[in-house]
């Protein structure tokens, strides 16, 4: 797997990932810009919309029908956060030269849809065309709606909203109802603008081998576009509250959902992935073996670390009358591994599992982008093999002094009905 990193214009890279075992090209452009109540719905909007349709291809089935003449080509977009910073992309691949009729450049045709959605949307007189508009902005209000019907999600989305109240992070990822309904055309085409403008953008292509013509094409693409880019925090941490939160959510589900939401640094970097890997993150972890297996105390029970707010998140299903000894017996848990009441065996295969992950990096383009995307979030240099050895090298008092860093701030409990007689 080899990198190159170039620099295309202000706050804008062109990644070039090439690995001869591959069989596709795949472009995937990353925009960033702080998280914002008021405009994550406006730019989600304009990230759909722009995989939607173009000019030259101004309906989905127009532009449905061109993917599938490129041998199956895909075109999806993505959102996600990383600290209070909001990831918008769009990703497209297709299948390599190699594979189709000679004379046939795929890539270069990927490239000039691509380009097209981004640079010439399905769009007039500064705003988006009204019918793929109305779809898309109804698309999205059933995706926030249907937000509520995964438990598990919504419980940690709701416990989130308290653990990070008056912090970006706590914005909603696609925006509220209200924010989507109060948009129109002309709106959410001024957003797709200001990311334009304001985004700090990584391109990113994966492929069998490098196509240095792409990074001149992106630079020539961007040349007319005034770039200000608006500075990002991918590192926010967030102050643990005084004292513990506990929010009881009466709903309508079967199951109750338990979410713990402790914050706090390890002293080491990348001990607390560990630390949550040996704790609740794996099969083999703590809270699987003990809390849910041993004590039958709950369905599921993981712990996952959220790295830009130096958080981490404690999730379970448990029956409402278990929830307060599932609660208590997790942070039971939890100092266990403070007093470093945990066996030489369990570190070791927490290791093997973080190592394990490590190997598989490079096996997908996305795993490619993955891992460069977070070197750069990070400001990290690593190699594979360093932060293997890094793993490698960790100590029981590692663990302890991670887990020791932890306070709790947040147990929120989406609270199931009872069912009397």
């Amino acid at each position: 797997m080899k990198e190159t990193i170039e620099k295309i214009g202000e706050s804008l890279e062109f990644i070039s990932i090439a690995e001869p075992k591959f069989k596709t090209n795949t472009l995937e452009l990353v925009f960033m810009v702080p998280v914002s109540k008021e405009k994550n719905a406006a730019y989600a909007l304009a990230m759909s919309l722009l995989t939607y349709s173009c000019k030259d291809y101004p309906g989905y089935a127009e532009l449905t029908k061109k993917l599938h003449a490129m041998y199956g080509a895909s075109l999806n977009y993505g959102i996600s956060k990383r600290g209070d910073v909001l990831q918008l992309s769009v990703e497209a691949s297709v299948i390599d030269n190699r594979y189709v009729p000679e004379g046939t450049d795929l890539l270069a045709e990927l490239t000039d849809l691509l380009l097209g959605c981004l640079f010439a949307p399905n769009a007039e007189n500064g705003a988006f065309s009204d019918r793929e508009f109305r779809i898309q902005k109804q698309d999205l209000l059933d995706a926030i709606e249907a937000e509520i019907n995964n438990k598990r999600s919504y419980a940690m989305t709701r416990a989130a909203r308290t653990a990070f109240e008056g912090e970006p992070f706590a914005a909603p990822l696609y925006g509220e109802k209200e924010d989507v309904e109060a948009l129109d055309p002309a709106a959410v085409y001024a957003a797709y603008e200001e990311l334009l403008r304001t985004a700090v953008i990584r391109i990113y292509h994966v492929g069998p081998a490098a196509a240095p013509m792409l990074a001149d094409r992106f630079r020539t693409a961007f040349a007319d576009v005034a770039r200000c880019p608006v500075a990002v925090a991918f590192h926010a941490p967030s102050p643990c509250k005084a004292e513990t939160v506990r929010v009881n959510d009466p709903m309508p589900v079967n199951q109750s959902k338990l979410v713990i939401v402790c914050k706090g640094t390890a002293p080491k970097p990348f001990a607390m992935n560990l630390m949550s890997t040996m704790f609740g993150a794996a099969p083999f972890s703590m809270l699987f073996m003990n809390v849910r297996e041993k004590m039958s105390l709950c369905y599921y029970c993981a712990s996952r670390v959220i790295a830009g707010k130096k958080a981490l998140f404690i999730d379970s299903g448990v029956e409402l009358e278990n929830a307060e000894k599932a609660c208590e017996a997790i942070l039971a848990q939890l100092d266990a591994v403070r007093q470093g009441d945990f066996d030489d065996e369990l570190l070791a295969d927490a290791k093997h599992s973080m190592l394990n992950q490590l190997r598989g990096i490079g096996d997908t383009p996305s795993s490619c982008i993955s891992w460069s995307h977070r070197q750069f979030c990070n400001g990290e240099s690593h190699t594979i093999d360093e932060l293997a050895d890094i793993y490698e090298a960790m100590t029981r008092q590692d663990m302890m002094d991670a887990a020791n860093a932890l306070q709790v701030d947040t147990i929120y409990l989406m609270q199931q009905e009872v069912q009397h007689a």
